[in-house]
């Protein structure tokens, strides 16, 4: 597999704590790790294979960090490279909002050029609603390390299979 970049925006250290689960998950694959308060478009453009991540602020709020990483990735070139999304949110205290993470980067690049890959089934989450969904699975993983932790391991571990197999 072609090496892999995984691109993160976190405030309180959880979503960065996911990306390294992901990239711990790939044992055999070159993997790199970017705060995106630190990355450039160069960084991105050199993956076939990137994975984004976020948390979901609210209802429909980007961390910040990513969010001022918007422009950034609207101006890479990232045509025919594959896209993989996370995102983390709290379903209890946000139902309404639950990763919305997810589909506001999916939306951003939509029509860009990219492959997404990654969906995942909205089965066994408890929320209301959320931006993240198309069709009748979520565009990413979405992650609720506060009130479903004890699911993570076991969603991450599907997702990054499901991704092993998609992936270049």
């Amino acid at each position: 597999m072609k090496p892999i970049g995984i691109f993160y925006g976190s405030t309180t250290g959880k979503t960065e704590e996911i990306a390294k689960k992901i990239k711990n998950q790939f044992s055999d694959t070159q993997i790199d790790i970017y705060n995106v308060r630190f990355a450039i478009v160069n960084d991105l453009e050199k993956y076939d294979n990137i994975i984004l991540g976020t948390s979901t602020w609210g209802k429909a709020e980007l961390q910040e960090d990513f969010k001022k990483f918007l422009p950034i990735l609207q101006k890479a070139d990232l045509r025919g490279k594959k896209i993989a999304i996370f995102g983390v949110g709290d379903s209890a205290k946000y139902p309404v909002s639950f990763a919305d993470s997810i589909g506001i980067i999916f939306d951003v690049l939509d029509g860009k050029g990219a492959i997404f890959v990654g969906e995942f089934s909205v089965k066994g989450y408890q929320f209301q609603s959320s931006l993240s969904i198309f069709g009748e699975n979520f565009a990413g993983l979405p992650i609720d390390e506060d009130s479903e932790c004890e699911l993570n391991k076991e969603r991450i571990a599907m997702w990054t299979d499901l991704l092993k197999q998609c992936l270049n």
